[in-house]
């Protein structure tokens, strides 16, 4: 059920106001009226009692037009808060291409974003058999499990948000305790859907699965059923498809914004600002932890001794593959892999045929930054940019620099590794809560608060095969 909040309000607040300005003018005309009539009749002084009575109605109608601009002022927060969480857009490529925090980059003969692999697939809850995925025409507050979620603390968000109108005026109420609370669902869903916005591995078509318990289990298809010929006679063979089920388990995933005092006091568009530094630094984390989580060292100055993304981080998806399907991690070679002057595609196609071998569709490549632009930076000839091969000329490649460059062998601080699958096989199991705590002596000094927002959630890839990783490769300078 829909609870009323300070903006629908707003109609009966101004007109409580503009009654009180009406008040406090007709109490000041009043005592002006009392000075024109003792003056007309000669008299030196007023009725006092009559002036004083007067005088506090006009005080009390000034704390009330006080109040109630006070009340406005926080609607008018809550209201740009509102608009500005309109536009959270659903899971996957969201309208005219991903966010800013990637980029779809079409490197030669590519027309655009293609539809990611895997969006109309149905994945399903092991216990009810209930649809387990955010849509791609869903935001998470549209999910029949986040709608229970929201219904069953309903009354406890009713309160909080009828207290503190909006989330900045949450955190400000925070700052004088420093402690942590959970953050109303009206409030916390935006914020998670403007995370997994700018994730770009959520950007690039990966699954995002609410979870209304701390352990659930996702059914999926391990064997498909096979059919052959057979001749008159003879008996059919049966081969029927295997079934087991993916365990997402909530582990605990933190991002720390920091923020002034002053701001939090005064900007009136704080609740959007807030909203966005939190959903941002989530973000980034939730890509660290879908491409790389608990990678180790493996190899000569290799990238992933740099993260410290050691367990309770959910295993990501390069992790993944080098545990559970090692043929579908390419490269890595001693001195990392330069492209060829003659043949600069080969690894690229390399990568989006090992999947399509597989009997998987290519989604979208993923990568820093640096490498398109070592493909864009290279010429034939007659100095144009070398034409990308037409199978992948429309495969979205989308960047994000949460994936380093590093030092392979002789290859100095220019080796990256690239991503392409279909990404709708990597489960991205969410809990619907959101908890924040404020630090306020850690940043006292410098007059700032430390915003840090807890989520939690894991990753894990329903179908290895689905996914490549290209460790290695050279990337720009």
């Amino acid at each position: 059920m829909y609870e009323p909040t300070i903006v629908d309000q707003v109609p009966a607040l101004r007109a409580q106001l503009a009654d009180a300005e009406r008040r406090r003018d007709a109490a000041r005309a009043g005592v002006g009226a009392l000075i024109a009539q003792a003056q007309s009749r000669g008299q030196e002084s007023v009725p006092q009692a009559e002036v004083e009575q007067l005088r506090s109605q006009r005080e009390q109608a000034r704390a009330e037009i006080d109040r109630l601009q006070q009340l406005l002022a926080i609607a008018g927060e809550e209201a740009a808060y509102r608009a500005a969480s309109a536009d959270v857009r659903p899971s996957g490529f969201p309208a005219g291409g991903p966010g800013p925090a990637g980029q779809v980059l079409s490197l030669g003969a590519g027309t655009g974003p293609a539809e990611p692999a895997g969006a109309e697939r149905v994945w399903r809850y092991a216990d009810t058999g209930r649809p387990a995925a955010v849509g791609r025409g869903e935001r998470l507050a549209d999910h029949h499990a986040a709608r229970e979620h929201a219904a069953r603390w309903a009354e406890r968000d009713r309160q909080i948000t009828s207290t503190h109108g909006g989330i900045a005026q949450y955190v400000r109420a925070l700052t004088t305790s420093g402690a942590s609370a959970v953050v109303p669902t009206d409030w916390a869903f935006p914020i998670i859907d403007k995370a997994r916005n700018t994730a770009v591995c959520m950007q690039a078509g990966c699954t995002l699965v609410p979870m209304p318990a701390k352990i659930i289990q996702i059914g999926r298809l391990t064997t498909d059923p096979t059919a052959a010929f057979k001749t008159e006679g003879n008996a059919i063979t049966a081969s029927d498809p295997a079934f087991d089920y993916v365990q997402l388990t909530a582990t605990s995933l933190t991002a720390l914004t920091v923020a002034s005092l002053e701001f939090l006091q005064d900007a009136p568009n704080a609740d959007q600002i807030v909203t966005d530094a939190i959903s941002q630094a989530m973000a980034l984390e939730l890509d660290k932890a879908i491409l790389f989580g608990q990678l180790g060292a493996t190899g000569t100055n290799d990238e992933g001794a740099a993260f410290g993304l050691a367990s309770p981080y959910p295993k990501g998806i390069l992790k993944n593959l080098l545990d559970n399907a090692a043929g579908q991690v390419l490269g890595f070679a001693t001195n990392g892999t330069a492209q060829t002057a003659a043949t600069p595609w080969n690894e690229i196609l390399a990568a989006f045929y090992q999947v399509k071998r597989a009997n998987e569709v290519p989604g979208a490549f993923v990568s820093s930054d640096r490498l398109p632009q070592q493909y864009d930076s290279m010429y034939d000839t007659t100095y144009q940019p070398l034409r990308k091969p037409a199978s992948i000329a429309n495969v979205p490649w989308l960047t994000t620099n949460v994936i380093p460059s590093f030092t392979r062998g002789t290859m100095s601080s220019r080796a990256t590794d690239l991503f392409i699958g279909d990404w709708s096989q990597v489960l991205v199991g969410e809990r619907m809560s959101l908890d924040i705590s404020v630090l306020t002596e850690r940043y006292a000094e410098l007059g700032q608060v430390g915003i840090r927002a807890y989520w939690r959630g894991d990753v894990q890839v329903a179908r290895p095969a689905a996914m490549v990783c290209y460790r290695a490769l050279q990337g720009a300078t």
